[in-house]
């Protein structure tokens, strides 16, 4: 449509105390001003094509009307010509072409801030206050007329507005008279950002807006030191997901502090890595139980005071902080139907003594806190019942032919962040999960400060306090 009806009002970044449009802000964003010899180029393509719609009427028309007018009796010298109604023809059909381009140049202009000209030389134009499209009346209609007006004065006005005009702009991007009578701004979309591309567009907004900071927090060591401090390294805090850029988000008191877990006799390994089961003919056989031997006080004293890089001897290595969420197994095809053999093969041994192992999934849904109802409390203080077999979280979420029984619960988000299906919290054999519905900024459990990523498919179980985020959006996972 044409008509334009602005029925909400919203912040306009960029703009001054005086809303006027600052110049830094777009540089900021990636936007660079159209160049000189750019705008020369469009302007000749768009002449060109309107020279040669108009061929018809200059080669065929007008030497014959032309001829008729320097004669005594014009009526009488086209009555006798026997090539009128082609001359008419001609004049006609070059008449209705050039309305027609000029009409779709404008409506092009006004919609999508491009024309024929533009395209060739690589650049768009915008409204110069919202960097968006310039618009039917102002942006296009208006800028039109002031360069038809200047060529009232042939050849000089042309070249006056379209050429000298935007080399005397006092802010230094290239707007003529005809860009300043039509609030629009001509920008160069090969060299620089185009301000069309809806999603670098936002990217570039939040990167402008967000405060990017590093914070200096200890890594595990590979090996026992003999100083107890360990060197420091720089986390991001700001992460990007898929594209869309997270601005930093506090996760509590232990938030920027992975947990560490080394010993002297076992390397460590990731936050996010499961321990591998140890193999048959490794794992250790178990020792036969023996009284503790008593210890006098002043042998305890010695151990308390020992440091903590130098551990007792006959100590097992300390166990990790807390050990990432197992994946939960799949689902039963019949109920009460026993597992497979195949399925029993290929469940993993448990792993050795000294590893730290991955939370057990309770085969009871009574065993495990949450196995009832829970809640979703989002950032915003709104909470999300969770009952019966779950719910389908995102913008639009739509059941699929597996998700029959889910409640779909649409989540507001203005960047578009959050998919359409984008994840489910459902139950598991009671267990209440999250999936990940195979979304475009992808989904995660941030549980003690260390986030655990959710692949497309692969449920993850839920504890209460974990924080579940799906695109921008964070909720708390509370269970009744």
């Amino acid at each position: 449509m044409i008509w334009e009806i602005d029925d909400a009002t919203r912040t306009i970044e960029g703009l001054d105390a005086h809303g006027r449009p600052m110049p830094g802000y777009a540089a900021s964003l990636g936007l660079l001003p159209a160049r000189p010899g750019q705008r020369v180029l469009a302007t000749l393509c768009e002449a060109a094509i309107a020279l040669i719609l108009l061929l018809p009427l200059l080669i065929v028309a007008l030497p014959v009307l032309v001829g008729a007018a320097l004669d005594p009796e014009p009526q009488q010298v086209l009555a006798t010509r026997s090539d009128l109604i082609i001359v008419l023809i001609c004049a006609a059909a070059s008449w209705f072409l050039s309305i027609a381009f000029i009409i779709v140049q404008l409506v092009l202009h006004g919609r999508r801030g491009v024309t024929v000209g533009k395209a060739i030389a690589g650049i768009r134009s915008v409204n110069v206050r919202t960097l968006e499209r310039p618009g039917f009346w102002r942006g296009a209609v208006v800028r039109y007329l002031v360069l038809a007006a200047s060529m009232i004065v042939p050849l000089i006005g042309p070249v006056l507005v379209i050429a000298v005009s935007p080399l005397i702009d006092p802010e230094r991007r290239g707007r003529g008279w005809a860009d300043l009578a039509g609030a629009t701004w001509f920008v160069d979309v090969r060299r620089g950002l185009n301000p069309y591309d809806g999603k670098r567009m936002r990217i570039a907004r939040k990167t402008v807006t967000t405060p990017l900071r590093d914070v200096v927090t200890r890594l595990p060591s590979l090996a026992t030191p003999a100083d107890p401090v360990v060197g420091a390294a720089a986390f991001p805090v700001a992460r990007s997901t898929g594209g869309v850029l997270g601005a930093p988000r506090t996760q509590g008191a232990g938030a920027t502090a992975p947990p560490a877990a080394s010993s002297a006799a076992a390397p460590s390994r990731p936050p996010d890595t499961p321990p591998a089961p140890a193999p048959a003919s490794l794992a250790p056989t178990s020792p036969a139980p023996t009284s503790p031997a008593p210890t006098s006080p002043a042998t305890t004293n010695a151990v308390d005071a020992a440091p903590p890089s130098s551990p007792p001897a006959g100590d097992a290595a300390p166990a990790a902080a807390w050990a990432p969420p197992a994946l939960l197994p799949e689902p039963p095809a019949t109920t009460g139907q026993a597992a497979s053999p195949a399925a029993a093969s290929a469940t993993p041994a448990p792993p050795a003594a000294a590893s730290p192992a991955p939370p057990a999934v309770p085969a009871s849904p009574a065993a495990v806190p949450g196995a009832g109802t829970a809640t979703l409390v989002l950032e915003t203080g709104e909470r999300i019942a969770v009952a019966g077999d779950g719910v389908l979280l995102g913008r639009a979420p739509a059941r699929a032919r597996g998700d029959a029984e889910l409640l779909p619960v649409p989540i507001a988000d203005t960047t578009k962040s959050v998919s359409k299906t984008h994840v489910a919290v459902h139950r598991i054999d009671g267990v209440w999960a999250a999936e990940d519905l195979h979304s475009t900024n992808g989904s995660a459990i941030v549980r003690d400060g260390t986030q655990h990523e959710l692949l497309p498919g692969r449920p993850l179980p839920l504890r209460d306090g974990d924080e579940l985020r799906f695109g921008d959006r964070r909720a708390r996972f509370q269970t009744d």
